[in-house]
C-alpha cells in the first residue's frame, strides 16, 4: 500500500510538475518497487518467528531449491504464456484501429482489478492447501477448495457486474471520445460478463500446486490460453472479422481451461488422497 501511494504520488509529481511524461511514470514505478522490496526485506530481517531472515545465514540449500524450482518454474512458465498469447491478441486488436486499442486500454485497468482479486484467492489456495497437505489434513485441503472457489466467484460476479452496469461512468474517467467509449463498452461487456470463469482455473490450479502438482496446471493453461487462442485468431477471426469475435476468445479459452483444470484436480485429488 505504501509503495502504491508513493507510485501514484510520484507519477503526478514527475509528470505534472517536471513534465517528464512516460519517463516520469517509469521512474516512479522503479522507485516504488525499490521501496516495496526494501520494506519487505526490512520486516523479514526484524521478524521474530521462523520466517526471520538473517544475512549471516543466507545461502543456497539444494533440497529446498529443488522443491522451489519444481513448483516455481511451471508457475512462472504459465504466467509467461499469458504474455505470449496477449502479444498475438494485441496484434489482431491493432487491426481495428487506434480507437479500439484505446478503448481496450481503458477497460484493461478495470480487468486488472478483477484479476488481482482472483490472484489473491489463488495464492491463498496454494498456501492453505500446501500447509494442510503437509500436515496430513486432507479434509481441510478439500475444505479450502470448497470455500475459496465459490467465495471468489461471488465476489468477482458482484464487482464485474458493478463495472458493467456503470460502464459509461467508469469509462468516462479515462475518455470522452465517442468511438473509444463504444469500443470500451463492447470490451467491458464481453470480457467481464463471464469473468467468473477465471477462478475455476486459477483456484483449481492453485489447489493442484498445493498438493505438489505444478506442471499439470501449467501445461493445461498453456493449451487453453495460448494454443486455443492462437487457433481462434488464425481460423475463426479470419472468417468472422468483427471486434466482438476477437473478444470472444477470452471467455471461450477461460471456459475450456477451467473445465479441464477442475476435472484434472478432482481426478488427481482422489488419487493422491486415497494413497495417503
Amino acid at each position: 500500500m505504501v509503495a502504491g501511494i508513493v507510485n501514484a504520488g510520484l507519477n503526478m509529481f514527475l509528470v505534472i510538475v517536471f513534465h517528464m511524461g512516460v519517463a516520469g511514470v517509469a521512474i516512479a514505478t522503479v522507485i516504488s518497487n525499490v521501496i516495496s522490496s526494501s520494506l519487505v526485506f526490512y520486516f523479514l530481517m526484524h521478524e521474530k518467528s521462523s520466517i526471520r531472515v538473517s544475512l549471516n545465514e543466507l545461502k543456497v540449500y539444494k533440497h529446498e531449491l529443488k522443491q522451489i524450482l519444481k513448483i516455481g518454474l511451471p508457475a512462472g512458465l504459465q504466467t509467461s504464456v499469458f504474455s505470449i498469447a496477449n502479444i498475438f491478441i494485441q496484434t489482431a486488436l491493432n487491426g481495428y484501429g487506434s480507437d479500439a486499442v484505446a478503448g481496450s486500454a481503458v477497460v484493461l485497468n478495470y480487468e486488472f482489478v478483477l484479476y488481482f482479486i482472483v490472484s489473491a484467492f489463488g495464492q491463498a489456495t496454494v498456501t492453505f492447501t500446501s500447509q494442510n497437505y503437509g500436515a496430513g489434513q486432507y479434509e481441510r485441503c478439500k475444505k479450502v477448495f470448497r470455500m475459496a472457489l465459490p467465495t471468489c466467484m461471488v465476489i468477482i460476479l458482484c464487482v464485474s457486474w458493478c463495472f458493467i452496469l456503470g460502464r459509461y461512468f467508469f469509462i468516462s474517467l479515462f475518455t470522452s471520445q465517442p468511438k473509444v467509449v463504444e469500443y470500451a463498452a463492447i470490451r467491458m461487456i464481453h470480457i467481464m460478463a463471464l469473468y467468473i470463469l477465471i477462478p475455476t482455473y486459477e483456484i483449481g490450479g492453485g489447489a493442484l500446486r498445493g498438493i505438489g502438482y505444478s506442471m499439470t496446471p501449467a501445461l493445461i493453461t498453456i493449451f487453453g490460453t495460448c494454443v486455443l487462442r492462437l487457433v481462434w485468431i488464425y481460423t475463426v477471426c479470419k472468417v468472422y472479422t468483427s471486434f466482438e469475435t476477437l473478444l470472444n476468445v477470452y471467455p471461450i479459452s477461460w471456459g475450456v481451461t477451467g473445465a479441464i483444470i477442475l476435472i484434472t484436480y478432482f481426478v488427481i485429488r482422489r488419487k493422491v488422497f486415497s494413497k495417503a
